[in-house]
């Protein structure tokens, strides 16, 4: 194949027009070449997402690691079964059911209340308080209890709780009374104090209770009842009459 240039022209002429056609040819190819590139580059980020879109896809979609899946996450340390303290079982008080009676049954002391009674609230040093002893059946069925004057005391006792007396000290009985009790009903005792102290046995010489507040308390058995406060004042003194001094007027009977 013959490629020199042939005309009636100079060869260069024909060399600088095939040189000059190649270069647009070149340039042509080119501009199509990158019209491609760009058109391709387009299409594939369409379709692709970006590193960033799908790095931030990927997190958005990774779901929350549990506890002991990601070694960042700290999981709280529970101590071994059997290292934990064992429980202390809570004390609880236990409940005595009341006794359940029939009719005519021994009353417990759950079932009786005792109390004691002054005939007044003061006294002088020198007379003789009567007290008054009560046992009532608080329960709900009748029921009998002995009573008698063997188990049936009253005591005085000072303020710092000192026994100064009791009626069965000097009168000791062996009396027994069994008395039936209907529910609310009440048995009362009455006996006298001399005033005087006095210890089991009934020791001489006995000593007067001089002035001063005392508790009365009555006992049944082990049941005792509540302390009632009573006073031992000292006698009023009735100053001396002068010698030769007329006696005072008596006062004038009133109106």
């Amino acid at each position: 194949m013959d490629l020199e240039p042939h005309g009636p022209l100079p060869q260069q002429i024909y060399w600088r027009r095939r040189m000059l056609a190649l270069g647009v040819s070149v340039l042509v190819i080119g501009i199509i070449a990158a019209v491609v590139a760009v058109v391709v580059m387009n299409s594939t980020s369409t379709e692709q997402p970006t590193a960033n879109e799908n790095q931030a896809s990927q997190t958005a979609a990774a779901p929350t690691p549990l506890p002991g899946d990601n070694p960042e996450v700290k999981t709280p340390i529970q101590a071994p079964a059997q290292q934990a303290p064992p429980q202390t079982a809570t004390p609880t008080a236990a409940v005595v059911p009341p006794p359940i009676l029939k009719e005519g049954d021994d009353c417990p002391d759950s079932t009786l209340a005792v109390k004691g009674i002054t005939n007044q609230p003061q006294y002088v040093v020198g007379d003789q308080p009567k007290f008054t002893m009560v046992v009532t059946n608080i329960g709900l069925v009748a029921c009998q209890r002995d009573v008698g004057a063997a188990v049936l005391a009253a005591y005085v006792y000072s303020l710092d709780n000192q026994r100064l007396w009791s009626n069965l000290d000097c009168a000791p009985s062996s009396e027994t009374l069994i008395k039936t009790f209907q529910p609310g009903e009440q048995v009362t005792t009455e006996v006298t104090w001399t005033g005087m102290g006095s210890a089991p046995n009934c020791p001489l010489p006995r000593q007067p209770i001089g002035p001063g507040t005392y508790n009365l308390v009555v006992q049944l058995g082990n049941l005792r009842s509540a302390t009632v406060p009573f006073i031992l004042a000292q006698p009023q003194q009735v100053p001396p009459v002068a010698p030769g001094a007329a006696p005072a007027p008596a006062p004038a009977p009133a109106g």
